[in-house]
């Protein structure tokens, strides 16, 4: 059968991009005020040129964000003997909230192709100190509707809580647990995952006849994909649907407007999900006061940092804190008044 010489489609060479590619950088800068105002800073480093007008945050300013550098960066490596040029563009957005919510308004969208960041500032007053708490939180950068817990573990789930920031060693043991982890997320999670997408596209453009065939084909179809033969060049990598329907006596009209346009709204999610997954990430946060408590990775006075891999927010929302507490000078002033007179009262009664 033809099915047989099917060789992967693109989500497996999204797999392949992950875990090959060096990335690109992003680092998030969230400067805090005891009036609870934002001030944040995004910082993205990419071979893309275009990342200061198109960028997975939604920076630009056109959008109101203030675009503080733009710069192209170019070095010499060697490889295999042969000098190569690497070309890095760095763009610097900053722009200010005058509150969490306004911020969350703008980064905490329901656009499925943009980074999803959520900030939280809640104010306590102590008589004598008043305590500043502020959250940060990266929402999953899994778009895929299907479910990751038929693939992943409560045991598979608390090893990504436990793992160290970026660029810290693990043991050879958590070492191998992690490439079998990527193995599942990516060789299986990812394939099933985006073909659950297509499928849901297929049903609302098949005919009952058609969709059943498609049904009775789908195990052949995931076997494929899961064990491919790259002889066969006839179907295409970027739309393996047509040769494939083809190969299977499937006829679907895949030329309609209606499945175009779905069928784009999914390559998008998963360029996003590829670009957000190939990315080493610094998160930092500035916050006034005395320290009181926190989850950052390294602290220098008053700024605290984060390097989160990033599988930590691949399919969970993970949040970043800080506790800080400042004395209220008033409230010692007034007890301190208040102690005098009692003591002066006390002491003329004496």
């Amino acid at each position: 059968m033809k099915t047989q010489k099917i060789f992967s489609i693109a989500v497996v060479v999204f797999g392949v991009v992950v875990l090959t590619a060096c990335g690109h950088q992003v680092a998030v800068k969230t400067s805090v005020h005891e009036d609870g105002s934002l001030d944040r800073e995004i910082r993205l480093t990419s071979e893309d040129p275009k990342i200061s007008k198109q960028n997975y945050f939604g920076c630009s300013e056109h959008t109101g964000w203030k675009l503080i550098s733009d710069s192209l960066h170019v070095r010499s490596t060697a490889n295999d003997s042969s000098k190569t040029k690497e070309k890095k563009h760095t763009v610097i957005f900053r722009k200010s909230y005058a509150s969490a919510s306004e911020a969350n308004a703008e980064t905490s969208s329901s656009t499925d192709t943009l980074f999803h960041l959520s900030s939280k500032f809640e104010k306590h007053f102590r008589w004598f100190y008043t305590v500043y708490r502020f959250e940060d939180t990266y929402h999953p950068i899994n778009r895929f509707r299907y479910p990751i817990t038929d693939f992943l573990t409560t045991t598979d789930f608390q090893f990504i809580g436990n793992m160290p920031a970026e660029g810290k060693p693990i043991s050879k043991a958590d070492s191998l647990f992690l490439t079998k982890l990527n193995e599942r997320i990516f060789d299986h999670y990812f394939n099933r995952a985006y073909l659950e997408e297509y499928f849901q596209v297929f049903r609302k453009n098949a005919s009952e006849e058609q969709w059943k065939k498609l049904q009775k084909n789908q195990l052949v179809i995931f076997d494929v994909l899961a064990k491919p033969d790259s002889k066969d060049n006839s179907i295409s990598v970027d739309n393996p649907w047509p040769s494939l329907f083809d190969s299977l006596g499937i006829d679907i009209d895949l030329s309609t407007p209606k499945y175009k346009r779905e069928a784009k709204e999914i390559e998008s999610r998963l360029s996003f999900m590829m670009w957000a997954s190939e990315g080493k990430y610094l998160h930092s946060i500035h916050m006034p006061g005395e320290i009181v408590n926190h989850n950052a990775d390294s602290v220098a006075g008053n700024e605290f940092y984060w390097k989160p891999p990033y599988l930590k927010f691949a399919f969970k929302d993970h949040t970043f804190f800080v506790e800080t507490k400042k004395p209220n000078i008033w409230a010692w002033v007034v007890s301190l008044i208040v102690i005098g007179v009692a003591a002066w009262g006390l002491r003329k009664r004496l």
